[in-house]
């Protein structure tokens, strides 16, 4: 039987959602055989498409129970999605949330979304769409954006090719339903930005700077994500990490 915390969020019906969206943008058939890892407290789930837009798309849900943050006890529930497209031209973007529960915070909510630029270009025009449909669904829910987002400049985060153009904050079990819209409009506009740029043409300096950023990112997630911190805490196998995160390939 799989390990699975008692915390209401973030939803097992995110994993299909997130299927669904890489099956519409990929096909059905680019799926990789779902991968599975499970210890004593703490289990993993781990899907992947690999098609002709997007060059990789992975997705994990992993539950942890009994382990611990900072060395302080802990439960965790969390589902994180990257995708890198084909073309560099195009961003990829990443959602990351989870929720834990410690005896000193209680149950907080984690929320991180962006666009990841792939050819070292500003993206404008994509980083106005993304950051639009998020305004707008922050000023739905009474949120105000520039506070959510005010985490993500100047932190060098993704190893400094994240757009800056997301969110990322704390929430509590109040914000769920916010959360979750933030989530559908992320995947729409996702959808939008790589309708536009379906016809962009890459350069040879595009796929080398692809290249270069790809492996900044590696390092970053290795030497410096927090989440990839927490899972070395608790016995969490890199493996898992690799499978979905992990840009697909690398040349130096």
């Amino acid at each position: 039987m799989d390990i699975k915390t008692d915390l209401p969020y973030p939803k097992d019906a995110y994993v299909e959602l997130l299927r669904c969206f890489y099956a519409g943008v990929n096909g059905d058939n680019t799926f990789e055989a779902v991968k599975k890892w499970q210890t004593e407290k703490w289990s993993a789930t781990v899907n992947c498409s690999r098609g002709e837009v997007l060059e990789k798309a992975g997705f994990a849900q992993v539950h942890m129970v009994g382990g611990a943050i900072d060395e302080n006890p802990a439960d965790l529930s969390f589902i994180e999605t990257l995708a890198y497209p084909t073309n560099p031209r195009i961003p990829g973007y990443i959602i990351m949330t989870n929720m834990n529960q410690t005896e000193a915070m209680g149950k907080i909510i984690v929320f991180y979304c962006d666009l990841v630029i792939q050819d070292g270009q500003h993206h404008e025009e994509a980083k106005d769409i993304f950051s639009s449909a998020l305004k707008g669904v922050c000023e739905k829910h009474g949120h105000n954006l520039e506070e959510h987002a005010a985490m993500l400049t100047g932190r060098g985060l993704l190893g400094g090719i994240g757009g800056e153009c997301g969110l990322l904050n704390f929430f509590g079990e109040q914000d769920i339903a916010f959360i979750e819209d933030i989530i559908k409009a992320v995947l729409t506009v996702y959808g939008e930005i790589l309708e536009k740029g379906k016809n962009a043409v890459p350069r040879k300096e595009d796929y080398e700077k692809m290249y270069q950023s790809r492996a900044r990112l590696i390092e970053w997630i290795i030497l410096e994500d927090y989440g990839v911190k927490v899972a070395r805490e608790n016995g969490i196998f890199s493996e898992v990490v690799e499978a979905y995160a992990f840009p697909p390939v690398i040349r130096y």
